[in-house]
């Protein structure tokens, strides 16, 4: 019997983008934010626990090491004290 095929897509720094969810691991626990700035070079998410800017290289291994998590969600995870960052004037 053949094991069954698998295919493997590896997460890469270039599926964010402003609004999408984010779950970031850090030494002491872990927290959902937001992307509100994605940019050529670095890559900015904001929650009410966390913050973090990044360049794409350090996000990448962060997504490598299951340090970074995108996550299916249709919530805004800024703190309540944060302006409106992801405006679409």
């Amino acid at each position: 019997m053949l094991p069954p095929r698998r295919s493997s897509f590896r997460t890469t720094v270039t599926a964010l983008h402003p609004g999408t969810t984010v779950r970031y691991h850090y030494r002491t626990g872990d927290s959902l934010a937001t992307v509100v700035e994605y940019t050529d070079r670095v890559v900015t998410f904001v929650g009410p626990d966390c913050d973090g800017r990044f360049t794409h290289d350090q996000i990448d291994r962060l997504l490598e090491d299951d340090r970074l998590e995108v996550v299916l969600d249709d919530e805004t995870h800024l703190p309540d004290d944060e302006p409106e960052l992801l405006r679409s004037d």
